[in-house]
Protein backbone atom coordinates (compact mmCIF):
# COMPACT_ATOMS: atom_id res chain seq x y z
CA UNK A 1 0.00 0.00 0.00
CA UNK A 2 0.98 3.61 -0.52
CA UNK A 3 1.78 4.23 3.13
CA UNK A 4 4.72 1.83 3.15
CA UNK A 5 6.44 3.21 0.07
CA UNK A 6 9.60 4.59 1.60
CA UNK A 7 11.59 5.66 -1.41
CA UNK A 8 15.20 6.15 -0.42
CA UNK A 9 17.34 5.86 -3.51
CA UNK A 10 15.06 5.38 -6.49
CA UNK A 11 13.29 8.76 -6.65
CA UNK A 12 15.91 10.38 -8.94
CA UNK A 13 15.19 7.56 -11.41
CA UNK A 14 11.56 8.68 -11.64
CA UNK A 15 12.42 11.96 -13.31
CA UNK A 16 11.38 14.14 -10.37
CA UNK A 17 14.45 16.35 -10.60
CA UNK A 18 15.27 18.18 -7.37
CA UNK A 19 11.81 17.41 -6.03
CA UNK A 20 13.12 14.01 -4.98
CA UNK A 21 15.31 13.38 -1.95
CA UNK A 22 17.22 10.52 -0.39
CA UNK A 23 16.46 9.38 3.14
CA UNK A 24 19.42 9.94 5.42
CA UNK A 25 20.76 12.93 3.49
CA UNK A 26 19.56 16.50 3.33
CA UNK A 27 16.54 17.87 1.57
CA UNK A 28 17.55 19.08 -1.90
CA UNK A 29 17.27 22.82 -2.28
CA UNK A 30 13.99 24.15 -3.58
CA UNK A 31 13.98 24.92 -7.30
CA UNK A 32 11.51 27.01 -9.24
CA UNK A 33 8.43 25.04 -10.21
CA UNK A 34 8.39 23.04 -6.97
CA UNK A 35 6.09 24.01 -4.12
CA UNK A 36 7.09 23.27 -0.53
CA UNK A 37 4.97 23.20 2.63
CA UNK A 38 7.12 22.96 5.77
CA UNK A 39 5.48 22.00 9.06
CA UNK A 40 8.05 23.33 11.53
CA UNK A 41 8.18 21.42 14.81
CA UNK A 42 9.04 23.40 17.93
CA UNK A 43 6.92 21.33 20.31
CA UNK A 44 5.23 24.59 21.30
CA UNK A 45 2.42 24.94 18.80
CA UNK A 46 2.06 25.46 15.07
CA UNK A 47 4.14 27.14 12.39
CA UNK A 48 4.12 26.43 8.66
CA UNK A 49 6.41 27.84 5.97
CA UNK A 50 5.06 27.87 2.40
CA UNK A 51 7.32 28.26 -0.63
CA UNK A 52 5.16 28.67 -3.71
CA UNK A 53 6.23 27.66 -7.26
CA UNK A 54 7.90 30.96 -8.16
CA UNK A 55 9.59 31.38 -4.77
CA UNK A 56 6.92 33.55 -3.16
CA UNK A 57 6.93 32.76 0.56
CA UNK A 58 4.39 32.80 3.37
CA UNK A 59 4.97 31.95 7.03
CA UNK A 60 1.75 30.94 8.76
CA UNK A 61 1.85 31.36 12.55
CA UNK A 62 4.82 31.27 14.89
CA UNK A 63 4.40 28.70 17.66
CA UNK A 64 5.31 30.07 21.06
CA UNK A 65 3.37 28.68 24.01
CA UNK A 66 5.26 28.91 27.30
CA UNK A 67 2.99 26.32 28.93
CA UNK A 68 4.88 23.97 31.27
CA UNK A 69 2.28 22.47 33.59
CA UNK A 70 -1.29 21.53 32.68
CA UNK A 71 -3.67 18.60 32.90
CA UNK A 72 -2.97 18.26 29.15
CA UNK A 73 0.79 18.39 29.25
CA UNK A 74 2.93 19.74 26.42
CA UNK A 75 5.62 17.61 24.81
CA UNK A 76 9.27 18.51 25.23
CA UNK A 77 10.34 21.62 23.27
CA UNK A 78 12.36 20.96 20.14
CA UNK A 79 15.27 20.87 19.80
CA UNK A 80 15.54 21.76 23.51
CA UNK A 81 14.14 24.07 26.17
CA UNK A 82 17.32 26.14 25.87
CA UNK A 83 16.27 27.54 22.48
CA UNK A 84 13.29 29.87 22.13
CA UNK A 85 10.50 28.92 19.77
CA UNK A 86 11.03 32.13 17.84
CA UNK A 87 14.70 31.32 17.24
CA UNK A 88 13.87 27.76 16.14
CA UNK A 89 11.40 29.08 13.58
CA UNK A 90 13.60 31.93 12.39
CA UNK A 91 16.63 29.64 11.91
CA UNK A 92 14.51 27.10 10.03
CA UNK A 93 12.98 29.76 7.79
CA UNK A 94 16.37 31.29 6.97
CA UNK A 95 17.73 27.85 6.10
CA UNK A 96 14.93 27.06 3.65
CA UNK A 97 14.13 30.46 2.14
CA UNK A 98 14.75 30.31 -1.64
CA UNK A 99 17.45 32.53 -3.08
CA UNK A 100 14.89 34.55 -5.02
CA UNK A 101 13.42 35.78 -1.74
CA UNK A 102 16.68 37.57 -0.83
CA UNK A 103 16.15 36.67 2.82
CA UNK A 104 12.73 38.25 3.01
CA UNK A 105 9.25 36.80 3.58
CA UNK A 106 6.50 37.98 1.26
CA UNK A 107 3.66 37.21 3.67
CA UNK A 108 3.27 36.40 7.36
CA UNK A 109 -0.17 35.15 8.42
CA UNK A 110 -1.42 34.98 11.99
CA UNK A 111 -4.43 32.67 11.82
CA UNK A 112 -5.82 33.64 15.24
CA UNK A 113 -4.81 35.11 18.59
CA UNK A 114 -3.66 32.10 20.60
CA UNK A 115 -0.23 31.68 22.19
CA UNK A 116 0.56 28.41 20.41
CA UNK A 117 0.22 30.33 17.13
CA UNK A 118 1.54 33.81 17.96
CA UNK A 119 3.51 33.40 21.19
CA UNK A 120 2.86 33.96 24.87
CA UNK A 121 3.33 37.36 26.42
CA UNK A 122 5.42 37.62 29.58
CA UNK A 123 7.32 40.45 31.24
CA UNK A 124 10.21 38.00 31.55
CA UNK A 125 10.65 37.77 27.76
CA UNK A 126 13.61 39.68 26.32
CA UNK A 127 12.98 43.21 25.12
CA UNK A 128 13.72 44.03 21.50
CA UNK A 129 16.79 46.31 21.18
CA UNK A 130 14.48 49.15 20.16
CA UNK A 131 12.83 48.95 23.59
CA UNK A 132 9.42 49.00 21.90
CA UNK A 133 8.22 45.41 22.35
CA UNK A 134 9.10 42.06 23.87
CA UNK A 135 10.24 39.11 21.79
CA UNK A 136 7.22 36.88 21.74
CA UNK A 137 7.74 34.17 19.11
CA UNK A 138 5.96 36.07 16.34
CA UNK A 139 7.84 39.25 17.15
CA UNK A 140 11.14 37.39 17.46
CA UNK A 141 10.76 35.84 14.03
CA UNK A 142 9.41 39.02 12.45
CA UNK A 143 12.10 41.25 13.90
CA UNK A 144 14.91 39.02 12.60
CA UNK A 145 13.47 38.23 9.14
CA UNK A 146 12.04 41.13 7.11
CA UNK A 147 8.55 40.69 5.67
CA UNK A 148 6.28 42.66 3.39
CA UNK A 149 2.73 41.91 4.55
CA UNK A 150 1.16 40.77 7.79
CA UNK A 151 -2.26 39.12 7.46
CA UNK A 152 -4.59 39.01 10.48
CA UNK A 153 -8.05 37.47 10.81
CA UNK A 154 -11.15 39.63 10.56
CA UNK A 155 -11.85 41.37 13.85
CA UNK A 156 -15.56 42.19 14.05
CA UNK A 157 -16.45 44.21 17.19
CA UNK A 158 -19.96 42.78 16.97
CA UNK A 159 -18.61 39.23 17.12
CA UNK A 160 -15.77 39.13 19.66
CA UNK A 161 -14.31 35.82 20.73
CA UNK A 162 -14.01 34.66 24.30
CA UNK A 163 -10.31 35.53 24.30
CA UNK A 164 -10.00 38.37 21.79
CA UNK A 165 -7.06 40.49 22.81
CA UNK A 166 -8.36 43.32 24.95
CA UNK A 167 -7.85 46.88 23.83
CA UNK A 168 -4.92 48.22 25.84
CA UNK A 169 -3.92 44.80 27.18
CA UNK A 170 -0.22 43.98 27.38
CA UNK A 171 -0.32 41.30 24.68
CA UNK A 172 -2.19 43.53 22.23
CA UNK A 173 0.03 46.50 23.00
CA UNK A 174 3.08 44.33 22.34
CA UNK A 175 1.68 43.06 19.03
CA UNK A 176 0.73 46.55 17.90
CA UNK A 177 4.15 47.90 18.89
CA UNK A 178 5.87 45.16 16.91
CA UNK A 179 3.71 45.77 13.86
CA UNK A 180 4.33 49.51 14.11
CA UNK A 181 8.06 48.87 14.27
CA UNK A 182 7.86 46.53 11.23
CA UNK A 183 5.96 49.16 9.26
CA UNK A 184 8.69 51.69 10.00
CA UNK A 185 11.63 49.31 9.61
CA UNK A 186 10.50 47.24 6.61
CA UNK A 187 7.62 49.22 5.14
CA UNK A 188 5.47 46.19 6.03
CA UNK A 189 1.71 46.51 5.70
CA UNK A 190 -0.90 45.01 8.02
CA UNK A 191 -3.95 43.63 6.25
CA UNK A 192 -7.14 41.84 7.23
CA UNK A 193 -7.27 38.39 5.68
CA UNK A 194 -10.52 38.44 3.78
CA UNK A 195 -13.03 35.59 3.96
CA UNK A 196 -13.30 35.21 0.19
CA UNK A 197 -11.35 35.86 -2.97
CA UNK A 198 -8.18 34.65 -4.72
CA UNK A 199 -6.31 37.92 -5.12
CA UNK A 200 -4.92 38.66 -1.67
CA UNK A 201 -2.08 36.13 -1.47
CA UNK A 202 -0.61 35.93 -4.96
CA UNK A 203 2.65 34.98 -6.63
CA UNK A 204 5.04 37.92 -6.55
CA UNK A 205 8.09 36.80 -8.54
CA UNK A 206 6.82 35.06 -11.67
CA UNK A 207 3.01 34.86 -11.61
CA UNK A 208 2.73 34.52 -15.39
CA UNK A 209 4.77 31.32 -15.23
CA UNK A 210 2.22 29.54 -13.02
CA UNK A 211 -1.31 30.39 -14.10
CA UNK A 212 -2.59 27.22 -12.41
CA UNK A 213 -1.53 28.38 -8.92
CA UNK A 214 -4.12 29.89 -6.62
CA UNK A 215 -4.61 30.58 -2.93
CA UNK A 216 -8.30 30.91 -2.13
CA UNK A 217 -9.43 32.68 1.02
CA UNK A 218 -12.15 30.51 2.58
CA UNK A 219 -12.88 31.88 6.05
CA UNK A 220 -11.76 34.55 8.50
CA UNK A 221 -13.18 35.89 11.75
CA UNK A 222 -16.16 33.55 11.53
CA UNK A 223 -17.12 34.67 8.02
CA UNK A 224 -17.08 31.87 5.41
CA UNK A 225 -16.95 32.01 1.63
CA UNK A 226 -20.31 31.04 0.13
CA UNK A 227 -18.83 29.50 -3.01
CA UNK A 228 -20.04 32.43 -5.13
CA UNK A 229 -17.61 35.14 -6.25
CA UNK A 230 -16.28 37.05 -3.24
CA UNK A 231 -19.40 36.66 -1.14
CA UNK A 232 -19.08 35.55 2.48
CA UNK A 233 -21.44 35.32 5.42
CA UNK A 234 -21.42 34.41 9.10
CA UNK A 235 -23.88 32.52 11.27
CA UNK A 236 -22.52 34.16 14.43
CA UNK A 237 -25.17 36.46 15.96
CA UNK A 238 -24.43 40.02 17.07
CA UNK A 239 -22.81 40.37 20.50
CA UNK A 240 -25.90 41.64 22.31
CA UNK A 241 -27.95 38.68 21.12
CA UNK A 242 -25.26 36.20 22.14
CA UNK A 243 -24.91 37.70 25.61
CA UNK A 244 -28.68 37.70 26.07
CA UNK A 245 -28.94 34.08 24.96
CA UNK A 246 -26.09 32.57 26.94
CA UNK A 247 -23.82 35.17 28.51
CA UNK A 248 -20.10 35.14 27.78
CA UNK A 249 -20.19 31.39 27.14
CA UNK A 250 -22.17 32.14 23.98
CA UNK A 251 -19.31 34.18 22.51
CA UNK A 252 -17.48 32.22 19.81
CA UNK A 253 -14.22 30.51 20.79
CA UNK A 254 -11.16 32.11 19.25
CA UNK A 255 -10.37 28.91 17.34
CA UNK A 256 -13.38 29.08 15.03
CA UNK A 257 -12.38 32.57 13.90
CA UNK A 258 -9.14 31.25 12.35
CA UNK A 259 -8.01 32.14 8.85
CA UNK A 260 -8.85 29.27 6.48
CA UNK A 261 -7.51 28.82 2.95
CA UNK A 262 -7.05 26.39 0.06
CA UNK A 263 -3.89 26.27 -2.05
CA UNK A 264 -4.18 24.80 -5.55
CA UNK A 265 -1.31 24.08 -7.97
CA UNK A 266 -2.09 22.01 -11.03
CA UNK A 267 -3.93 18.92 -9.76
CA UNK A 268 -2.62 19.41 -6.22
CA UNK A 269 -4.87 20.90 -3.51
CA UNK A 270 -3.97 21.66 0.10
CA UNK A 271 -6.41 22.69 2.85
CA UNK A 272 -5.37 24.67 5.92
CA UNK A 273 -8.02 25.46 8.54
CA UNK A 274 -6.06 26.89 11.44
CA UNK A 275 -7.76 25.74 14.64
CA UNK A 276 -11.34 25.53 13.36
CA UNK A 277 -13.54 23.10 15.28
CA UNK A 278 -17.16 22.23 16.08
CA UNK A 279 -17.00 22.00 19.89
CA UNK A 280 -20.32 22.67 21.71
CA UNK A 281 -22.30 22.94 18.48
CA UNK A 282 -25.32 21.25 20.10
CA UNK A 283 -25.80 24.28 22.35
CA UNK A 284 -24.52 26.99 20.04
CA UNK A 285 -24.83 25.81 16.40
CA UNK A 286 -22.72 28.69 15.08
CA UNK A 287 -19.72 27.24 16.96
CA UNK A 288 -19.55 24.66 14.15
CA UNK A 289 -17.54 26.60 11.60
CA UNK A 290 -16.45 23.38 9.88
CA UNK A 291 -19.89 22.66 8.45
CA UNK A 292 -20.12 25.81 6.25
CA UNK A 293 -16.47 25.38 5.27
CA UNK A 294 -17.17 21.78 4.23
CA UNK A 295 -19.70 23.02 1.66
CA UNK A 296 -17.02 24.83 -0.34
CA UNK A 297 -13.76 22.97 0.22
CA UNK A 298 -13.84 20.05 -2.27
CA UNK A 299 -11.45 17.09 -2.35
CA UNK A 300 -7.79 17.70 -1.55
CA UNK A 301 -4.51 15.83 -1.63
CA UNK A 302 -3.10 17.14 1.66
CA UNK A 303 -4.81 18.58 4.72
CA UNK A 304 -3.33 20.23 7.78
CA UNK A 305 -5.26 18.67 10.64
CA UNK A 306 -7.35 21.42 12.20
CA UNK A 307 -6.69 22.30 15.84
CA UNK A 308 -3.71 19.95 16.15
CA UNK A 309 -5.93 16.90 15.47
CA UNK A 310 -7.51 17.22 18.90
CA UNK A 311 -11.06 16.26 19.88
CA UNK A 312 -14.16 17.96 18.45
CA UNK A 313 -12.30 19.17 15.37
CA UNK A 314 -11.97 17.69 11.85
CA UNK A 315 -15.63 16.80 11.64
CA UNK A 316 -17.11 14.04 9.51
CA UNK A 317 -18.67 16.72 7.30
CA UNK A 318 -15.36 18.45 6.65
CA UNK A 319 -13.38 15.25 6.17
CA UNK A 320 -16.10 13.74 4.00
CA UNK A 321 -15.81 16.72 1.66
CA UNK A 322 -12.00 16.97 1.68
CA UNK A 323 -11.17 13.23 1.60
CA UNK A 324 -7.42 13.88 2.04
CA UNK A 325 -4.78 11.37 0.98
CA UNK A 326 -2.29 12.85 3.47
CA UNK A 327 -2.94 14.57 6.79
CA UNK A 328 -0.23 16.41 8.76
CA UNK A 329 -0.88 17.23 12.42
CA UNK A 330 1.12 19.79 14.38
CA UNK A 331 0.95 17.91 17.69
CA UNK A 332 2.29 19.53 20.85
CA UNK A 333 0.25 18.20 23.81
CA UNK A 334 -0.45 14.77 25.28
CA UNK A 335 -4.08 14.70 24.12
CA UNK A 336 -3.11 15.16 20.48
CA UNK A 337 -3.97 13.45 18.23
CA UNK A 338 -7.37 12.38 19.53
CA UNK A 339 -8.34 8.78 18.77
CA UNK A 340 -11.91 9.61 17.70
CA UNK A 341 -10.56 12.33 15.40
CA UNK A 342 -8.16 9.85 13.81
CA UNK A 343 -11.11 7.53 13.39
CA UNK A 344 -13.00 10.14 11.39
CA UNK A 345 -9.94 10.73 9.19
CA UNK A 346 -9.57 7.03 8.41
CA UNK A 347 -13.30 6.61 7.89
CA UNK A 348 -13.29 9.37 5.28
CA UNK A 349 -10.07 8.16 3.63
CA UNK A 350 -9.15 4.58 4.61
CA UNK A 351 -5.77 4.76 2.85
CA UNK A 352 -4.88 8.15 4.31
CA UNK A 353 -1.27 8.57 5.44
CA UNK A 354 -0.97 10.54 8.69
CA UNK A 355 2.16 12.41 9.81
CA UNK A 356 2.55 13.71 13.37
CA UNK A 357 5.21 16.21 14.39
CA UNK A 358 5.19 14.72 17.93
CA UNK A 359 3.53 11.97 19.93
CA UNK A 360 3.53 11.97 23.73
CA UNK A 361 4.26 8.51 25.20
CA UNK A 362 1.15 8.90 27.35
CA UNK A 363 -1.05 9.16 24.26
CA UNK A 364 0.57 6.42 22.17
CA UNK A 365 -1.54 3.53 23.59
CA UNK A 366 -4.74 5.49 22.92
CA UNK A 367 -4.18 5.52 19.16
CA UNK A 368 -2.64 2.10 18.57
CA UNK A 369 -5.53 1.01 16.37
CA UNK A 370 -4.52 3.62 13.78
CA UNK A 371 -0.82 2.69 13.70
CA UNK A 372 -1.24 1.37 10.16
CA UNK A 373 -2.12 4.84 8.93
CA UNK A 374 0.46 6.77 10.95
CA UNK A 375 3.73 7.05 9.05
CA UNK A 376 5.72 9.26 11.40
CA UNK A 377 5.46 10.50 14.96
CA UNK A 378 8.42 12.86 15.30
CA UNK A 379 10.05 15.59 13.25
CA UNK A 380 9.53 18.45 10.87
CA UNK A 381 7.32 17.40 7.95
CA UNK A 382 7.82 18.72 4.42
CA UNK A 383 5.41 18.27 1.54
CA UNK A 384 7.14 18.93 -1.79
CA UNK A 385 4.95 19.24 -4.87
CA UNK A 386 6.74 18.62 -8.14
CA UNK A 387 6.59 21.02 -11.12
CA UNK A 388 3.16 21.11 -12.67
CA UNK A 389 1.39 19.80 -9.56
CA UNK A 390 0.96 16.19 -10.68
CA UNK A 391 2.92 14.47 -7.90
CA UNK A 392 4.20 15.20 -4.43
CA UNK A 393 6.52 13.64 -1.87
CA UNK A 394 6.52 13.82 1.94
CA UNK A 395 9.76 14.11 3.90
CA UNK A 396 10.27 13.81 7.64
CA UNK A 397 13.24 15.82 8.89
CA UNK A 398 15.22 15.36 12.10
CA UNK A 399 14.18 17.97 14.68
CA UNK A 400 16.88 17.26 17.28
CA UNK A 401 19.33 19.76 15.83
CA UNK A 402 19.58 22.28 12.99
CA UNK A 403 21.03 19.97 10.36
CA UNK A 404 17.51 19.11 9.10
CA UNK A 405 18.55 15.64 7.94
CA UNK A 406 15.96 13.60 6.06
CA UNK A 407 14.82 10.74 8.31
CA UNK A 408 12.19 9.23 6.04
CA UNK A 409 10.78 9.79 2.57
CA UNK A 410 7.27 8.79 1.44
CA UNK A 411 5.90 8.75 -2.08
CA UNK A 412 5.74 9.93 -4.71
CA UNK A 413 1.98 10.31 -4.42
CA UNK A 414 -0.07 10.92 -7.55
CA UNK A 415 -2.56 13.78 -7.37
CA UNK A 416 -6.22 13.25 -8.11
CA UNK A 417 -7.05 14.53 -11.57
CA UNK A 418 -9.18 17.67 -11.65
Amino acid sequence: MRRILRILLVLPLLGLLSCAGNGGGTLPAWEEGCMDIHFINTGRGESVLHVFPDGTTMLMDAAGSLLKEHKYMPVEPKPSAEVSSGKVIADYVRHFLPAVSAGRLDYVMLTHFHSDHMGDYSDSLPMHPSGLFRLTSLAEVGSSIPFDRMLLRIVDPERPSTVTLKEGGAARENLDAFLGWAAEEYGASVETFRAAGCDQVVLRHNPAGYPDFRLRNMASGGYVWTGEGEESRTAIPPKEQMLADGGKKALPPENILSCVFLVSYGDFDYFSGGDIQYKNRSKFPYFDIEEPVSRVVGEVEVMKASHHCTSLANSSELLGAARPDVVVANVWRDVQPNAATLGRIVESSPECDIFLTNLAPKNAPNIEQYAGNINSTQGHVVVRVCPGGKRYTVYVLDDTDQEYRVKETYGPYDCKQQ
